[in-house]
């Protein structure tokens, strides 16, 4: 009985055997597979140059008076204007918002050691202006209104997630051409690539003060063009 019982178990553990060395076989050659792959990795970069569409202005009305209340009357009387002027150059009211306000204490100090006390009311609004060519009325109408803070010309782009994609495509042709020099150089070939990271996005913006002070005719305005760039980092295996 006890013969039977080890001749089974022994046939048993021949069988055991057979079955589980292919997997370790497998397992072996997995591990020298990877263990005999190399990794190259490149960075690559896309840019599109464009014409921005929109632009955004800072326009703000500040009034000094003796009398704090007189400051801040004069004050809303002239960003009412201001209002005024906007609202006839069609710019949308969502489009308009204020940025800054405040109502601050200053005194002028004399040589005979007097001093006097005035205060300064400030109104600063943002503006958006979807049509790039209006912009130059803009700054003529709201000076002619009374604002005498006009600053921080910014151009931008309204389809801004659409060109960064083309951005992106052309920073992954820039990767794939460096990987392909690189693999080239023994016999190698690109791939699909096995990691891919998106190392963000910069745009290159014009932005400008301008003096409150114009001429009467429109105040010519020159937006440039605007760079967008992507950046990649990829890997290959060989």
């Amino acid at each position: 009985m006890n013969g039977k019982v080890l001749k089974i178990m022994g046939l048993f553990l021949v069988a055991a055997a057979l079955v589980m060395t292919p997997f370790f076989f497998n397992q072996d050659a997995q591990a020298s597979n990877e263990e005999s792959l190399g990794t190259v990795s490149v960075s690559g970069s896309g840019s599109i140059s464009v014409k921005p569409d929109t632009g955004i202005i800072s326009v703000g009305v500040e009034t000094e008076n003796p009398d704090a209340s007189t400051a801040q009357e004069e004050n809303k009387e002239k960003m009412n204007k201001v209002m005024k002027a906007l609202e006839e150059l069609n710019i949308a009211e969502e489009n308009i918002k204020t940025i800054a306000y405040s109502l601050n204490e200053r005194y002028n100090y004399y040589e005979d050691q007097t001093k006097e006390k005035y205060y300064v009311s400030s109104h600063i609004l943002q503006v958006k202006i979807n049509d790039i060519d209006k912009i130059g009325r803009v700054i003529d109408a709201v000076t002619k209104a009374g604002s005498n803070q006009i600053s921080n010309i910014q151009f931008s782009i309204s389809n801004e997630e659409e060109i960064y994609a083309q951005a992106l495509e052309l920073a992954m042709e820039s990767a794939k051409t460096k990987a392909d020099a690189i693999l080239g150089t023994f016999g190698k070939v690109s791939t699909l690539p096995s990691k891919v990271t998106e190392n963000g996005y910069s745009m290159g913006t014009y932005r400008q003060s301008y003096e409150a002070v114009m001429e009467d005719s429109s105040t010519p305005i020159s937006a440039g063009e605007l760079s967008i760039q992507a950046h990649v980092t990829v890997e290959y295996n060989y």
